[in-house]
């Protein structure tokens, strides 16, 4: 019962709000905000951003000198950068060419304006590291479909199921964070099953998972 509760607590936590951006970037006039459209949508589950790509995208923007802290909004098409007030349009111009290669091209006019609205909702943006929860989120979204492959093609109880997916989200939220390697990954999918599935259906499992993360034309 403890590890059921520790589980559900765990996954709670999944969607708990992060910190608001309206909070910690209350005292920086808008005029010390950027906010750029970003290609980081995730392929693998498209209503959120791509944790694993915008990590190091996030991070290296605030090891810029002129950067003080820098986000990226939950449907990962746009990052928003908070300037330092000694940053000036030099320092500025760096990054954001930087950030032209690539491929996020700085807003502005209107779609400036409602984006720097946005961010100061605080309201589904994630900073730096915490881009980390978008990853589990994907982990959670492609262990489900496998599953449903799997269960196209053969009778799964439904606690051999749930546990299935548990243990395969886990697998890819190690791997999508970079906690585990592709080889331990692969490792750790031949135990799994082992553990939930019979050996007639390991081989399914085994065909799911080679047909890739992304959802297939008549996959969502």
């Amino acid at each position: 019962m403890k590890t059921q509760l520790i589980a559900i607590l765990a996954s709670g936590l999944l969607y708990l709000p992060l910190a608001s951006a309206a909070e910690d970037v209350a005292a920086a006039p808008t005029d010390r905000i950027s906010v750029f459209k970003a290609p980081l949508v995730c392929p693998a589950a498209r209503q959120i951003g791509c944790g694993s790509a915008s990590k190091p995208i996030l991070l290296e923007l605030e090891h810029q000198p002129s950067v003080l802290e820098a986000w990226l909004n939950r449907a990962g098409t746009r990052i928003a950068v908070v300037w330092k007030p000694e940053s000036d349009a030099s320092t500025r111009y760096k990054v954001v060419a930087e950030l032209k290669e690539d491929r996020a091209i700085e807003l502005d006019g209107k779609p400036r304006d409602e984006a720097v609205n946005d961010f100061l909702s605080g309201k589904g943006w994630y900073r730096g590291a915490d881009v980390d929860r978008l990853s589990e989120e994907e982990a959670h979204v492609i262990a489900a479909r496998l599953v449903r492959r799997v269960q196209a093609k053969t009778a799964l109880a439904k606690d051999k199921a749930e546990g299935l997916q548990r243990a395969l989200a886990d697998a890819y939220r190690q791997r999508l964070t970079n906690k585990i390697s592709r080889e331990q990954e692969l490792s750790r999918f031949q135990d799994i099953g082992r553990e939930y599935l019979a050996k007639d259906q390991v081989a399914i499992l085994k065909e799911a998972i080679e047909a890739g993360v992304l959802p297939l034309p008549n996959e969502q």
